[in-house]
This record gives structure tokens, sequence and C-alpha cells, in this order.
């Protein structure tokens, strides 16, 4: 709340006075005592909520700031249509903590973030920088209605409050930026981060029973956050239908919050409204009525998620059926009940041939779906999952995808698609692969056939995306990994000419500045540049590779003179670090490492020279920066788990390394860290999770057998990491020789 009354004591005290709160949960009171400067004047709504954002006087004064108290105030107005509600409260502030765990926590009017996630330098942070303060401040603002003002009963359904407001982040940062098309990332980040995860008995419902802090602790994960969030895509779809106008689903949520402002609710309460309205008028005898908050339990009660399996019936029918999901070789001998028998009512929207209408059905639990199909017509075919909204994955009969194909290889055709659709479809072929049910080639063939027409971003990072999996999966299998390599080298040369990125990454003065995002698509235009140009330099495309190496040789890192441009200074590190380790390099490293150290130096530039460093192909060096991070001098706290679990683990030699580390330096990471409570979990998942040998694995459980009772929330994360290594030693086993053959013709 503001300050009512301001009174001196003495020369050295003032007292404070603050108005009167409104009703409220006590997890969402804080306070700050800090020598901070703030927005000043502060901005103003148009219903006149006063909008700050506060951090340290230094970037403040460079005017940091702006930024996100501008994009505050604009995704206020935003919500307040949304929810259908004013903001409850006279101010909103935003605290950027130098030293903060979290990304960021919704305190009722005094949001605290981490620098990161709240101060944006237009002239030195990337438009990635940008994006994640406007999606971190979207987030934390949809949480002022969904959570503040209307608070989960119990800790059971923290999905509810990280969950909703997860979804509602996109809708805030496209409507504060509509250039950006920002929602066309929506599914690669959120739906394929939650299947990450829920693939495996080592998931977890959304709503779970609770009954002590760590349970609570462990709940922050991709199931509350994606899959909750995934959840909502696919419900507002159900609700609404694809590419309608109505707002069956926003009516729903705002009665929700009408009815529970300044109380608590709980899942059943919400799934009511949705009821109510999507069965508005009708009889509960009805053909068409659909028990919503059922529907909405087989989601929320039950962990993982169905394999929609479509398959020819006779020669007019195709038939539906649903199965559950799991990584290949998971082990199930822990494997939970599930009221449901992991059975789904699961809505299915689905198209027939080029011409044809959405149409719409549930697939019931225990049931299938006979869909009228003509056979004998060979261009026919059936497309399933528009815009890629619902929480499953598809699997076509081997006919059925032919015909698919034979119809998307054909540029007008394959253009068709939405993004999410692109995206989806190549995610789910290779999460098939990963089960079992489908070979390799049905992926690489796929992905030769989107290279030849996609150039949209989100795809092609998709594409790039499997491209690494298979990557990770094989690399220690050092020769194999290199032809591997080499078989995309040619892709990654073609899009770097295809975007004319040597236009704006030349090793003279005379490249050209990068679109921007005042227009339509110059957002996207941009990234899609610097991923361009990421991917040449990391496939080895030498044109890339040299300028990248003469950028930094000519970056004098002291006086700042030569220095890259912001978005592709990640790019020249990663390149320079990533070369094979001899002097030059350690003397770029211990060049780069005084850049980290040096306090002028700002937090998300820090955290792109950090994941770096962690690049650096040698033992000691590594060693070095693994010792590094339990220095406070030298790495902030809250940094170091995310150095040690995400940078040096990110390479074959780091993860051998972090390994090593973490196990000689166990107790003393979990008693300096104890406070850290992602942190923790992201440290043991990116640590192990990328191991895929059998002895690896062995000697992992053996570690950890007479510590799991003290790994506290953490224990969850190396469940997860468990059932990844199983997952790659067996997507090993079933797959590493269609990679060689798939890369016979290539040289080491």
């Amino acid at each position: 709340m503001p300050v009512k009354k301001e009174v001196d004591v003495d020369s050295n005290w003032k007292k404070y006075t603050f108005d009167t709160s409104v009703k409220m949960s006590t997890y969402l009171l804080a306070f700050i005592v800090a020598d901070f400067k703030c927005t000043d004047p502060p901005l103003k709504t148009t219903n006149g909520v006063e909008v700050r954002t506060c951090g340290r006087k230094g970037p403040v004064d460079a005017g940091e700031d702006t930024y996100s108290a501008e994009k505050t105030k604009v995704i206020i107005e935003e919500y307040e249509k949304f929810y259908g509600t004013k903001f409850p409260l006279p101010k909103i502030d935003s605290v950027a903590v130098p030293d903060f765990s979290a990304g960021a926590m919704e305190n009722w009017g005094l949001i605290l973030y981490r620098e990161t996630a709240l101060l944006y330098n237009p002239n030195k942070d990337t438009y990635s920088n940008k994006a994640r303060v406007n999606t971190v401040v979207a987030h934390e603002l949809a949480h002022q209605w969904f959570g503040n003002l209307v608070t989960m009963k119990w800790w059971n359904d923290l999905w509810l409050n990280e969950g909703f407001a997860s979804y509602v982040e996109w809708i805030g940062t496209d409507k504060s930026e509509p250039n950006w098309n920002y929602t066309d990332f929506q599914t690669y980040s959120d739906k394929s981060r939650a299947f990450a995860i829920d693939s495996y008995t080592s998931s977890r419902p959304t709503s779970i029973a609770v009954s002590k802090p760590d349970d609570i602790t462990a709940q922050f994960d991709s199931i509350s956050y994606s899959k909750g969030s995934a959840m909502l895509v696919q419900a507002k779809m159900f609700m609404d239908g694809t590419g309608k106008d109505t707002e069956n689903f926003e009516t729903a949520i705002r009665n929700y919050i009408e009815k529970y402002q300044y109380s608590n609710a709980e899942q059943s309460e919400l799934c009511e409204e949705l009821n109510k309205v999507y069965n508005a008028g009708k009889d509960e005898t009805a053909e068409d009525y659909m028990n919503i908050v059922e529907v909405m339990n087989t989601w929320t009660l039950q962990m993982n998620f169905p394999v929609v399996d479509v398959r020819r019936y006779d020669d007019n029918h195709v038939i539906i059926s649903q199965r559950r999901f799991l990584i290949s070789d998971t082990d199930v001998s822990g494997d939970k009940d599930s009221p449901y028998g992991y059975q789904w009512y699961v809505p299915i929207e689905y198209k027939i041939g080029a011409s044809g209408d959405i149409k719409f059905q549930w697939l019931k639990p225990h049931s299938t779906v006979l869909v009228p199909f003509d056979f004998e017509d060979k261009d026919n075919f059936l497309r399933l999952n528009m815009n890629s909204a619902g929480y499953y994955v598809v699997n076509y009969s081997h006919d059925l995808r032919s015909r698919l194909n034979n119809y998307l290889d054909n540029k007008d055709n394959y253009e068709k698609l939405t993004t999410p659709e692109a995206q989806g479809m190549l995610y789910d072929t290779f999460l098939l692969i990963s089960e079992g049910s489908t070979p390799m080639s049905e992926g690489l063939n796929l992905i030769d056939m989107m290279l030849k027409y996609e150039d949209r971003l989100v795809p092609l990072r998709e594409i790039s995306r499997q491209i690494s999996g298979v990557a990770k999966h094989i690399s220690e299998n050092e020769g194999l990994n290199k032809k591997w390599k080499n078989r995309y080298q040619k892709v990654a040369s073609d899009l770097y000419k295809s975007t004319e990125a040597s236009r704006y990454f030349k090793s003279t003065d005379d490249e050209e500045d990068l679109p921007t995002d005042d227009v339509e698509g110059g957002f996207q235009d941009r990234l899609k540049v610097v991923f361009a140009v990421n991917m040449a330099c990391a496939y080895g495309v030498q044109e890339c590779v040299d300028i990248a190496t003469a950028k930094f040789d000519n970056w004098n890192m002291e006086t700042g003179e030569n220095e890259p441009k912001a978005e592709f200074k990640a790019t020249i590190m990663n390149t320079v670090m990533s070369k094979d380790f001899n002097e030059d390099v350690k003397k770029q490293w211990d060049a780069l490492w005084g850049l980290y150290i040096n306090p002028a130096t700002s937090a998300s530039e820090k955290q792109t020279i950090y994941y770096a460093l962690g690049l650096i192909q040698n033992n000691d060096t590594l060693i070095e920066f693994s010792n590094y991070c339990l220095n406070s001098t030298l790495v902030r706290p809250s940094d170091a788990l995310y150095i040690l679990g995400r940078s040096i683990a990110q390479t074959r030699l780091g993860r051998h390394i972090s390994w090593d580390f973490l196990k000689a330096n166990w107790a003393r990471i979990t008693e300096e860290f104890t406070d850290a409570l992602f942190a923790v979990d992201s440290y043991i998942a990116g640590v192990l999770s990328n191991f895929s040998e059998q002895k690896k694995l062995d000697e992992i459980e053996e570690f950890f057998a007479d510590k799991l009772d003290t790994l506290g929330p953490g224990r969850a994360a190396y469940e997860s990491a468990l059932q990844s290594i199983r997952g790659n030693i067996a997507w090993r086993e079933e797959h590493e020789s269609a990679v060689e053959e798939a890369v016979a013709d290539q040289s080491d």
C-alpha cells in the first residue's frame, strides 16, 4: 500500500505509516528497506494506478527501469479488460533485487524480481532479454488477480496460481507488444517443457496432496507452470473452438474472479464456472452435455498425457483411440495409481481434406471415436489437433501419416499450417520416436521436408532443437556426434545465406542495423537473423566462425572499444570458447572471466558470459570455474547453482566434471544453498539428466542411496533425472544405429 504519512523521528530515522491493506493472504506481504531509486515521476494507468520500477541507482539512472514500468502500465490496463475487474490496489511497485534466488515473487503491490527479469537497457541488452522482462512482468501481474485477489484454498492447487499466470502472461505480452506475434512461441515453450517432465512415471498430477513444506516447494515445477498453462490452452480450445471469436472461457474466468475475490477457492470451483458457461442452456441429459468438472479432473488428478492413435477402421472410417504416453524403458516399478486408469476426456479437433471445416468430438475414457473417411480417394487425408492446442500427441498409422505427408510436401499446402501446428508436428514425431512407436527415419524425413518450405522462426527453432536433441543422446559417441554435426552443417549454411545474416554479422564496420520491433514482424525477423548466425557458428560454417573470432579478438573488454552488438555477443563468446583448447583460448577465457567479475557488467550480460565460460574444453579450467561458484565474493549465490548445473554441465566434458564436483562437494552445496528453492532442482536435473550410460546410472544411484531422505524438494528432480537417463539409454539402444546409417556418407 502507499505511504500515508512520513515523519522525521530524528536526524537518522524516519517513521512511515502505510495505508491499511486490502484483505489478503499473509504470504503476499512484503517490505523492502534499501537505498534504491524508482521511476520518477511514477506512471499512471487510465484508472489511476501508480506504476514504478525500482532498483539500484546505477541501472535506474541509466534508464533501465523505463521499459518494465511502461509495459507494467499497459499490461495492467489489458488485464483489467481480460479479468473484468479493476486492479485492486492504488499502486504497483516492481523492485529489482541484486541477489534473488527466484525469478520473481508476486507480493501484492510490491513485486520482487531478479535484475535480469526487470531491468532492460536497449543499448546493451538483446531482444531476448527484452522478451524475458516482458513475460516475467506479465506473469507476475497476472498473479495480482489470479492468486492474490483470488487465492487457492490450499497448496494442493498451486497450479491454479502458477498455471494460470503462465497462461495469461502470453496474453499480456501479446497485447503489450503486438508486433511480436509472441503467441507463436506458446506451444514451443509451455507444452514441450511440460511434456519433457510429464513423459515419465516420476511425474505427478497437477493437483496433489500437500502435508509438509517440502511438498509445497516441490510443486514449483514445470507441471504447475507449463502443464497448467497448456491445460488452459486446451480448455480455451474446447470452450470456444479454434479460430472462433467467442469468449466463453473468458466469461467463466470473469465469473470466477467476481465470485471469489478477496477470498479463497479451489480447483473444483473454477471448473464449475467453466461447466456453467459450457453447458449454458443444456439439460444434463442432452447429448452434447459434458461435465467439465469431471473433464478437468482427468487432466489434473492423474499425471502424464495421452497418445491419440488414429487408425484405419474400414474402407469408410478411421478409428480414434487413446493410451498413456511414456518414454521407452520408463521404470514403472514405482508407478502411481490413477483414479481414471490413465484415460482422459480428450477434446479432438480435426479436419478432413484440404477444404474441410474444423470438426470437434470428445474422446471419452475407455472408448473410441469413429470418423467417416473415404480411403478410396488417394489424396484424402486427416489432420488432428488444430493449432496444437490439445495436450496430447497424435500418432497416425503409417498409411494416414503418408497421406498427410504427401499433402504437406507442397509449398502452398505446407504454408497453410500455423506456426504451432508446424512446430507441434515435429515435436510430436520425435516424442513418438522416444516412445519407441515411430522409427527415427520418420523424424529425419520430416525434418528434410520441412526444410524445403519452412522459413518461420519457431518451426526452425524446433528443427534445431530436435537436431541438438539427437546430438545430446549420442554425445558419448564422439565420432558419431561429429558426423551428425557435419550432416547439418549445410542446413546451417543455407539458413545463414537465406536470411542474409552476413549483412548483419560482418567483420567490418559496414554491417547493417538489425530489424527492429517497431514494425510488424520485426521482432521475429531480428531473432531469426540471430538464430541463423548462432546455428552457422555452432555447426562450424567457416565464414561465421572466422567473423566471430575476429570480433572477439578486436574487442577491448577493458575500454569497451569495438564491443560487438549485444545480439551477437552470445554467439561470439560461445564460438570462441568452444574451440579446441590451447593457450590462446585460455587467455580469451581469462578475459571473459575478468568481464564477468567486473562490477560494471550488467546482470543480463553476466548471464551471457557464464554460459559461454562453461563451454571451455579443458578439465582444469572447468574445475577452476566450478570452485569459483562456491566463492560468494566472485559469484553471486543466486547464480552459482545455475552455472554449475546449466553452464558447466552443458557439454559432454563439462557434464562429467560437474558430476565429479557434485560428489566431492555435496555436503557443502546442500548446506550453503539450503534456501535456493528452485536452483537446487535445476542443479540436480542439469548435472544428471543427459547421461546415457548404464554404468553412470548405477554410479548415480549408488551415490544418492543414503541421501534420498535429505534431498527434500530436490527428490522429485532426482527421480525425474533417473527416468531421463533410463530413457536416454533406451534411446541409444533403439536409435543410435539409425543415426549411424543416416550419417554413413559423412566424414569424421
